[in-house]
């Protein structure tokens, strides 16, 4: 058996004698078939999540029709060479995304710079909670930089590229804050052995599961990468049915500074302390339906003790419903191996309307695994979440260069109506045995934070990388606190929504890439704490407060 502990930043393999490597020979003989039949010269650079503005792209050029259909854009980071381009022309955008290094060796080697990039921003009070990775959710100055270089030998992959946050963190609204952030990361980096469309190596990158633009539902770019064991594919694997991706990770999840708990988003236990994390997801692509990608999420999590006393490394594949459930005790616990394990499955979708430059996609979560078949059947709403989300390019001029792109997304989280008969908490926090969903203290997932919902929506228009635009944003914070102690009193009062408005504007000359922002947030009624004498009548009351972020970005390729 084969999995890794991570002490102090360094992941360590731990072989244990008398591991069968039968026990699992689909995959087993799949990475072995891979590395025989498919052991050629790969390339396995990745778009970092830190460069949204290259993702975006990457995925517009697909909604035009120039960048390849069977990439589903549900696992992220993509991973790019020549055969995912299509460029039509001279007047295509395409070129942004190929590869600028230099071989050696023949075809056997290959170098290349990583993107120089630094972000700053500045809020002025209420922090903003965004896929902004290492950057934390902070109030004043922050910066975040990075560099790094890729290089290939064969099937052996080294991608470098550290990340570096510091940030004020200085006082806000009923938070008092006194130690600065300052942080070294590993950030995307990675060595990975390729073969085919199959790589297995160890990763800090961050990664992002499902479709979603703004809010995914189980992983996603909001909180700082983890080191982790991966096995996956870095391009379709294409069969006589249609084209497979995958991914599975192992990894320890760690808490939040002491220093920083206050700016924890959860932190339900009481003593917290790291997690074995175990996830995978697999997205298919059927060959009879052109531009239909579909796929499922499982992942797990439990107190670093049990791990270490039961073994159970391979979590996914367990007790996928709780009838199966041991009631095996630790004296290290208070609560059964149940009662203190954390897990999370969705279903997600995409379809690609490429003759109409526009694309629809989901996703469908519970964060309480169902008794038995019976009570998936008959309670399919218990502790669900979902988000649903358009996208459509229009005015599209004859090079396909000027464009505009509008994007509709909506998630809940919010509990059903059924809530008073079955309660499934907040998600990201289901019963108290561990400190959320969570690593660094930042929730994994999507970043409006525990039982929120958003709308959102956003009208650019582009030339080429230009990009000049408008976001409207709504968020419900918490509906679990509203349904469970406030329910029956004046909504206009209780509920705490914040409202945002977001100015982007994205700008290109010579190697680089300036990206710039201005938001705007009133948060009614933050923190819940309207006082009793409050009307809730009018546009502002008492504790409604006002934040703003500027937010500017280069890089440098």
């Amino acid at each position: 058996m084969v999995f890794g502990k991570i002490k102090n930043n360094i992941l360590k393999f731990i072989f244990k004698k008398g591991y069968k490597a039968t026990r699992y020979p689909f995959l087993v003989g799949i990475f072995l078939l891979q590395l025989i039949l498919f052991n050629q010269s790969v390339n396995a650079q990745s778009i970092s999540l830190d460069q949204e503005w290259k993702t975006d792209l990457a995925r517009r050029e697909q909604l035009l029709g120039r960048f390849d259909s069977s990439i589903s854009f549900v696992l992220n980071p993509i991973y790019l060479s020549s055969k995912e381009l299509k460029s039509n022309g001279v007047n295509s955008v395409s070129p942004y995304l190929q590869k600028k290094g230099k071989s050696f060796l023949g075809k056997l080697g290959y170098v290349d710079l990583m993107p120089l990039q630094l972000q700053q921003q500045y809020v002025t009070d209420i922090p903003f909670k965004t896929l902004d990775g290492p950057m934390l959710a902070s109030s004043g100055y922050q910066v975040m930089a990075s560099a790094g270089v890729f290089a290939k030998l064969g099937p052996l992959t080294v991608q470098l590229q550290p990340q570096w946050v510091n940030a004020q963190n200085k006082s806000f609204s009923n938070n008092d804050q006194t130690t600065n952030y300052n942080k070294l990361f590993w950030g995307n980096s990675s060595v990975r052995l390729n073969a085919g469309p199959a790589s297995i190596g160890i990763s800090s990158e961050n990664i992002s599961w499902g479709p979603s633009v703004f809010n995914p539902l189980l992983m996603s770019g909001h909180a700082p990468g983890f080191m982790h064991l991966t096995f996956n594919s870095t391009r379709p694997l294409k069969t006589p049915i249609g084209n497979f991706e995958w991914q599975w990770v192992a990894a320890y999840l760690d808490p939040m500074d002491k220093a920083y708990q206050g700016l924890a988003e959860v932190s339900a236990a009481t003593i917290p302390s790291r997690r074995y994390f175990n996830g995978a997801t697999i997205a298919y692509q059927p060959k009879w339906i052109k531009g239909l990608s579909f796929g499922l999420t499982r992942v797990v999590q439990q107190p670093e003790i049990i791990l270490t006393v039961f073994n159970n490394w391979n979590l996914i594949f367990k007790n996928i419903s709780r009838v199966n459930d041991p009631n095996e005790f630790t004296d290290y616990l208070l609560n059964s191996i149940e009662g203190n394990t954390d897990q999370y499955a969705s279903f997600f979708m995409r379809y690609l309307m490429q003759p109409a430059n526009a694309e629809f996609y989901m996703e469908w979560g519970r964060n309480d695994a169902f008794y038995n078949f019976r009570d998936a059947i008959q309670r399919l709403d218990h502790s669900r979440a979902y988000t649903l989300g358009i996208r459509k390019l229009f005015n599209v001029n004859e090079q396909k260069t000027k464009y505009w792109q509008i994007i509709s997304e909506y998630t809940r989280m919010q509990q059903p109506p059924s809530w008073p008969l079955l309660s499934g908490g907040s998600w990201y926090v289901h019963g108290g045995a561990v400190q959320g969903y969570t690593h660094l203290g930042e929730i994994m997932g999507a970043p409006i934070g525990q039982g929120a919902n958003a709308q959102t929506v956003r009208l650019s228009k582009f030339n080429g990388l230009q990009q000049y635009g408008i976001q409207l944003e709504r968020v419900t914070q918490n509906g679990v606190f509203f349904e469970d102690n406030l329910a029956f009193t004046n909504p206009s009062k209780t509920k705490w929504v914040d409202f945002g408005l977001r100015l982007m504007a994205d700008y290109p000359f010579n190697k680089f890439v300036l990206s710039s922002s201005i938001a705007y947030k009133k948060s009614f009624n933050y923190q819940w704490s309207q006082p009793a004498d409050a009307s809730g009548l009018g546009f502002n009351n008492p504790n409604d407060l006002n934040s703003f972020m500027f937010k500017i970005g280069i890089w440098f390729r």
